[in-house]
């Protein structure tokens, strides 16, 4: 078991990573994990986990040859919205069809394979898009597309997910009504074995 108290903090550098066996809790301390483009802090839990960590997740420039990056939420209970807010600085912004867009966006998988696109929430809800103060939380499991202005790590603040396993929906659109292209993501603080342990 770990506990953080008030006022304690506790960081694990990008190259670093804690595996508890037992309980997580943190009675209002600073939780940090950190990373780079090619280091990621991990904290694996595996019994059951209360309060919240923040995770400095390495994030693409939107230009300078790095593109956007696909990723999900490392947390559970963090609004879009906040997240946007907190991370106004080096989350990259503005551009698209004339609305303010933040590069925060999923894919619109609904349409045909000609139509399919990503749509980035926006300040304004213009278009089709939707307004971020209405985009509710980010959803365990599922894949975003962020980017920053120039690459830099941005501030994912939330719960760790203690669960074996998650399920998300997967769209196949037997009927061709649309596109069968899904973007799932990791919903943990850490790696992820994908398939049976033996592999």
């Amino acid at each position: 078991d770990i506990t953080i108290n008030s006022g304690a903090t506790l960081t694990i550098e990008k190259e670093a990573s804690l595996t508890l066996t037992g309980n997580y809790t943190n009675n209002s301390g600073t939780v940090t994990l950190n990373s780079d483009s090619n280091e990621f802090a991990s904290l694996k839990v595996g019994g059951t986990s209360s309060g919240n960590i923040t995770y400095n997740r390495w994030v693409n420039s939107v230009s300078n040859g790095s593109g956007w990056d696909l990723i999900g939420s490392p947390v559970g209970g963090l609004s879009i919205s906040s997240f946007a807010s907190t991370n106004d600085a080096p989350l990259a912004t503005g551009g698209g069809s004339g609305s303010n867009q933040y590069a925060i966006g999923t894919y619109d998988n609904t349409q045909s394979s000609s139509t399919a696109a990503w749509e980035n929430y926006t300040s304004d809800g213009a278009g089709s898009t939707t307004n971020i103060s209405a985009a509710g939380n980010f959803t365990k499991g599922k894949g975003y597309q962020m980017a920053t202005d120039s690459g830099a790590t941005l501030a994912f603040t939330g719960t760790i997910d203690t669960d074996a396993t998650e399920t998300i929906s997967i769209e196949s659109f037997t009927d061709a009504s649309g596109y069968r292209w899904n973007l799932i993501s990791n919903p943990y603080p850490s790696y992820i074995t994908i398939g049976p342990n033996t592999t």
